[in-house]
């Protein structure tokens, strides 16, 4: 079994569960059995894993696993299922109902999105309006964690409770030491009999790894793919496994010396400190894996494997090519996170000046971060708000990317930009920054887009007026685009696996 080790699946997610999603595609593609495995505790999960495609068997939580809900046939919990006292007085509302005694409020009972009515989780206040406690329920229809809450609103206890309403586990808060509430202590109650004490997540994580791996024979691979809180646990355990780090991000602090400048903090345990108790490491491309053996003196003291994190699925590469006659041609797309380090704010300037050349262009921005406030502000000043969109977090980029003439990427670094690789797959011709790492890989330059010096505005402005400005040349790269991508298909990434994968 190979475990792709996380921290959480969320609603809003981000490259390196995007990436794990399409590994969990290409390996059941190929008929070979993984999961994603995560330790964080979410009422919502298999209603997020529905939102992804993940099934039950393709998923391994920490507290689905102690719990033994893993899978669990659901049903419909709704507020009048919580035994209200008569007398409490229910004020109903769509998102957050409230429970009332009197003039006092007793509880707020919010509902699980997209549902209506299905409890999701009850806030309880005192006398003084203080909250001081939270109930979640599982959306699938059981109460699932009892949350205590100090007076100044941090969290003291978690209990945590099975289907049937018994504890089978506990965690305890303090401050560490730089003030910050984290989680202290973990207790695991009754577990094949017996209590087991943990000091902190970490150790709890790493627990279930090994109990994750002796319920599968043992000797399966753990790949720790969000270093901070997977490496460690992957490292540490005690029963007999494979284990290999995944470079999510380029491995430096300087995205344009991947060489000689100083590692990123979130490598330094797994590459600097206990990289002989890997199995190997894993990149996402060629270069990144080179630059990475440079920088440990170019004899690493276990092997470095570049993987391609970008998979164009099956089903996507049997999909009928769309003509650019059929589409809006002159509609640039940007996906992925929207914040500083993409500089989406450089290609909103880019696309200010390409809208004097092609007068009817529009630009379309996917993806959510803290930069879009600041972006939509820039767009105003810009007297652009009719021709630039704001889309927000999308699942199912199929049919935009459909749409689209152009595809645009401005990040000043990425360990590989899967958005990139998505959109030539639909035959989007592509205009990217020259970074580490990825777009070099695959863009060719006045074949299936361009690529241009890093930071240089003025270039990109150049680059994407090209693509949009020829109909003819428009749709040669478009053409290109679906051939270059086929270096992404799900059978050539699956050669690529297996340095590791043995039938």
């Amino acid at each position: 079994m190979y475990f792709f080790v996380n921290q959480y699946v969320m609603a809003l997610n981000s490259g390196v569960e995007h990436a794990e999603f399409k590994r969990l595609q290409l390996f059941k593609e190929h008929q070979t059995p993984a999961k994603l495995v995560t330790r964080q505790f979410d009422g919502l999960l298999h209603q997020n894993m529905r939102r992804f495609n993940l099934e039950d068997n393709q998923m391994a939580n920490l507290f689905d696993f102690f719990r033994g809900t893993a899978t669990f046939e659901p049903h419909v919990l709704k507020i009048e299922d919580l035994n209200w006292p008569g007398a409490y007085e229910i004020k109903p509302n769509p998102n957050v109902s409230e429970v009332h005694a009197g003039d006092r409020l007793i509880a707020k009972v919010h509902f699980v999105p997209s549902t209506v009515g299905h409890v999701y989780y009850v806030e309880i206040f005192d006398k003084f309006n203080n909250r001081v406690q939270r109930t979640d329920y599982d959306e699938r229809g059981f109460k699932a964690r009892d949350q205590f809450i100090a007076p100044n609103g941090e969290a003291v206890t978690d209990i945590f409770y099975r289907p049937d309403g018994s504890r089978f586990a506990e965690q305890y808060y303090a401050h560490d030491g730089n003030g910050a509430n984290t989680v202290s202590m973990c207790k695991l109650i009754g577990y094949h009999g017996k209590d087991y004490y943990f000091n902190g997540e970490l150790e709890f994580y790493r627990f279930f790894l090994d109990e994750l791996n002796r319920a599968n024979g043992e000797n399966n691979v753990f790949i720790a793919d969000r270093p901070l809180a997977a490496q460690w646990p992957v490292i540490n355990m005690q029963s007999k496994a494979q284990k290999y780090l995944w470079l999510p991000t380029p491995h430096t602090v300087d995205p344009q010396d991947q060489v000689y400048a100083n590692l990123n903090n979130a490598y330094v345990y797994g590459i600097h400190e206990y990289l002989t108790s890997l199995d190997g490491v894993i990149t996402s491309t060629p270069q990144q894996r080179d630059d990475l053996s440079k920088w440990l003196g170019g004899k690493p003291k276990r092997p470095i494997r570049a993987i391609s994190a970008a998979v164009v699925s099956k089903d996507q590469a049997s999909q009928p090519h769309v003509a650019m006659s059929a589409r809006r041609s002159h509609q640039i797309i940007y996906t992925g996170r929207v914040d500083n380090e993409r500089r989406v704010d450089q290609i909103i300037t880019a696309f200010s000046q390409v809208r004097r050349r092609i007068k009817d262009a529009t630009l379309l921005i996917h993806g959510y971060g803290g930069a879009v406030d600041a972006l939509k502000e820039q767009v105003k000043k810009l007297d652009l708000d009719s021709v630039v969109t704001f889309a927000g977090y999308q699942v199912d980029l199929q049919q935009d990317y459909n749409l689209s003439g152009a595809y645009v990427y401005a990040g000043e670094s990425d360990a590989q930009p899967l958005s990139l690789i998505e959109a030539l797959s639909h035959g989007v011709p592509a205009v990217a920054y020259d970074i580490n790492y990825g777009p070099k890989d695959i863009i060719k330059d006045g074949r299936n887009g361009y690529l241009v010096k890093n930071g240089a505005v003025n270039q990109l402005v150049t680059a994407l007026t090209k693509v949009l400005e020829n109909p003819q040349r428009q749709q040669k790269m478009s053409d290109a685009a679906y051939r270059s991508s086929t270096q992404y298909s799900s059978d050539a990434v699956w050669k690529q696996w297996q340095v590791i994968v043995k039938d």
